[in-house]
């Protein structure tokens, strides 16, 4: 199957209208890979962060039930929601990341908290705190924020300065008050000016990017909401992420793929038309049995040049072979009458005053005769040149009707000409007093 692709050729109309088509794809395919790369990017920071919200509600959970000393958990502690378990998971509990940048739009960067209509539990003020301590401390790793929130969204724990504010009006947050998960895009705030290529510096802890993930994890016990988690981090930077050494290397193994193709359309191109200028180089030079020979990958139209300058060639040595041959008949031809009036001329000035009338008049005559000879074949080679320099016509000539004329004409001279037919009448493209100058030729 590869080499019958090989061997199939393509019109130039048709490669010029490919790279066309590369040069145009090239852009639009970086983009859209960009931004399917720009979105794994969030999607992986959103799957941390879930990961990270396990742990903290494995550790805020049993500290909250420590503080309530076997007591019933109800409201204000708890809110009751319709988003119990998921019975497709049975015991599990998976979280999965649901940022797509084609479908969720980045939100402006988050509003302030708010003073809460009244405070968090005692239960819950006092489990978050118990829990502060390790957060902030996981969070000089993690480069997370974490906040902590109750049934009703006050911060009861946090890595920042938000301890006590209500953060129940962001959206992501009065989702999993209802009990479902949440994840959104943010514009970040950056904290200061930065430079240009900032984000370039691999020890830069800012990450440099202009998104921050934002993941709301509601804590649910039966149909009961003790909570939420709510974490936060910027997404690695796009441009930090391009110099990753594995994306580093694919792009150098992009970068070698468009060489490679721009490599092979140049070889269809142009090594097919260099391959001819040498090989016609060669024939200029006169060296004898050039084949024009054209790689698989040659266009059509490069084939159909050098078909034509094949066929060129092989009528440029049919020639040569005909005027060769021409030349020696044109010799041969031409000796014998030199010969004869060579020799008479000799004997004329040796022998002109021992010599009759008589003699010297057989001796002209023969000059005489190889003259006209002369005569007749130049004469005829001038027809068989006017003949071979003629422009083919459109007009047709009976050849058996021509050669039947000439048959009685040469009966009426006195010669025996007779004309034998072996094949149905045929008509040939030719004038009529060209054909007949060549029948002469040839039987004369």
């Amino acid at each position: 199957m590869p080499s019958r692709f090989l061997r199939r050729s393509f019109s130039l109309r048709t490669l010029f209208i490919l790279i066309n088509l590369i040069v145009l794809v090239l852009p639009i395919f970086g983009i859209v890979a960009l931004r399917i790369f720009e979105n794994i990017i969030h999607r992986q920071t959103e799957d941390k962060l879930i990961s990270e919200g396990a742990y903290v509600q494995a550790l805020y959970l049993p500290e909250l039930l420590k503080q309530l000393d076997g007591a019933t958990l109800k409201p204000p502690l708890c809110r009751y929601t319709l988003e119990g378990p998921t019975p497709l998971f049975g015991q599990w509990r998976p979280h999965f990341p649901m940022i797509d940048l084609s479908r969720h739009a980045i939100l402006p960067p988050a509003s302030p908290g708010r003073l809460p209509r009244l405070p968090a539990p005692l239960a819950a003020q006092s489990a978050g705190a118990a829990i502060q301590p390790l957060l902030k401390e996981a969070q000089l790793q993690t480069l997370s924020a974490v906040r902590v929130l109750d049934a009703d969204g006050v911060v009861v724990a946090s890595t920042g300065i938000e301890l006590g504010e209500d953060l129940s009006h962001r959206h992501e947050i009065s989702q999993a008050l209802l009990g479902r998960y949440c994840s959104v895009l943010r514009r970040r705030i950056p904290d200061q000016d930065q430079p240009a290529f900032a984000s370039l510096r691999q020890n830069s802890i800012s990450r440099a990017s202009r998104i921050r993930v934002f993941v709301a994890i509601p804590m649910i016990q039966g149909y009961k909401l003790l909570g939420i988690v709510y974490l936060s981090r910027t997404s690695l930077s796009i441009t930090r992420a391009l110099w990753d050494v594995r994306y580093f290397m694919a792009l150098l193994l992009l970068l070698a793929v468009t060489l490679l193709i721009s490599m092979v359309l140049s070889s269809v191109v142009t090594r097919p038309l260099k391959s001819m200028v040498r090989q016609a180089e060669r024939i200029a030079r006169g060296e004898a049995n050039v084949s024009l020979s054209l790689g698989p990958t040659a266009s059509s139209e490069a084939r159909q040049l050098s078909e034509a300058l094949s066929a060129m060639v092989e009528r440029l040595r049919e020639r040569m072979h005909y005027v060769q041959e021409f030349s020696r008949n044109v010799s041969h031809e031409f000796k014998t009458p030199l010969t004869g009036i060579q020799g008479a001329i000799e004997l004329l000035r040796e022998k002109w005053q021992e010599m009759t009338e008589s003699e010297r008049s057989r001796f002209l005559g023969i000059i005489e005769t190889e003259v006209r000879r002369m005569e007749r074949l130049v004469k005829r080679l001038l027809e068989l040149t006017r003949i071979e320099m003629t422009d083919p016509s459109d007009a047709e000539t009976d050849l058996a009707e021509l050669l039947e004329h000439m048959t009685h004409r040469y009966s009426d001279a006195g010669q025996d000409v007779r004309l034998v037919r072996q094949a149905a009448p045929a008509r040939a493209r030719i004038a009529p007093d060209l054909a007949e100058t060549l029948f002469v030729n040839l039987i004369e």
